[in-house]
């Protein structure tokens, strides 16, 4: 490992981003390796440019707030060293994990770091999240703890050439872990201890829930439509259980339940037209 950039994506983070600072500073004479900072001001308001700047760290900054994935496409893009690490700049990941994950970037694609405690717990009771994380779960066919995690270690080049199917949103690190899975790469989930957000979150929930949906539905269709469309069989499928269960005239139920079977059927049948002519695009 020639290096390490480590990617800070911050807006109006003034106090959190120098406590996270502070701390990559002090654990520096254990990574080891040489040692970029970049935090990428994404059109901040308060003093987050001057705290980076007077910590000496390099800093990219937006005339104007893109987004989270853009931000963090902003560093991949002026990142000096291909291993990059990347992390908030609200105190909530612990950095002295970092010679850790590192380590385990020696044998390992990606090294996120797997949210655990009291305070991600209450986050996890959210109906989205536990919806998404089942879907991805489905999706790659594997147990991904924690894939939207903004704490993890890659390697750019891994990245790159999939840079313009991520999004500019906070789903930028869920995508990411769809299709590299998907792409083959070995994920390694360390478990780390997700603590008190210093200031205000940037998360807007009915707006980024509808925007990570939307990511996640693309990437199943791009890389595995089957599912996707299993996914949707299984909708009506569920209705004519319930169709059956309810006191209807027999004619009704039945007419009901016919109609219900041959949506999931059609539905499926669409699904496996559409893998046979992926795959024959792909033989071309």
């Amino acid at each position: 490992m020639s290096g390490l950039t480590v990617v800070i994506p911050a807006r109006d983070e003034e106090d959190g981003l120098a406590v996270t600072l502070a701390a990559l500073r002090a654990i520096e004479p254990r990574l080891g390796l040489p040692l970029e900072i970049l935090v990428v001001d994404d059109g901040s308001h308060d003093g987050t440019r001057r705290v980076a700047t007077d910590a000496g760290v390099r800093v990219c900054a937006h005339p104007a707030s893109a987004g989270y994935g853009r931000s963090l496409k902003t560093g991949l893009a002026a990142a000096s060293h291909d291993l990059i690490a990347i992390m908030d700049a609200d105190g909530t990941y612990p950095v002295e994990e970092l010679p850790a994950m590192l380590a385990l970037a020696e044998r390992f694609d990606v090294v996120v770091g797997a949210r655990t405690g009291p305070h991600f717990r209450r986050e996890r009771r959210s109906p989205t999240q536990a919806t998404f994380l089942l879907l991805t779960n489905f999706v790659t066919g594997r147990r991904l703890p924690d894939p939207n995690s903004g704490f993890r270690v890659f390697r750019r080049a891994d990245v790159l050439p999939i840079i313009d199917r991520l999004p500019n949103g906070f789903s930028f690190t869920t995508t990411m872990s769809l299709v590299l899975t998907l792409s083959g790469k070995f994920f390694y989930f360390h478990p780390i201890e997700y603590r008190p957000r210093i200031g205000s979150s940037k998360v807007r929930f009915v707006r980024d829930a509808l925007r990570a949906g939307q990511g996640m539905l693309e990437v199943i269709l791009r890389y595995n439509p089957l599912k996707a469309f299993i996914a949707f069989a299984f909708v009506p499928l569920v209705v004519a259980g319930v169709v059956a269960l309810l006191p209807l005239a027999s004619g009704t139920k039945l007419v009901a339940i016919t109609a219900a079977l041959v949506t999931a059927c059609t539905i499926f049948a669409v699904g496996m037209a559409a893998v046979a002519i992926a795959g024959a695009q792909r033989h071309r």
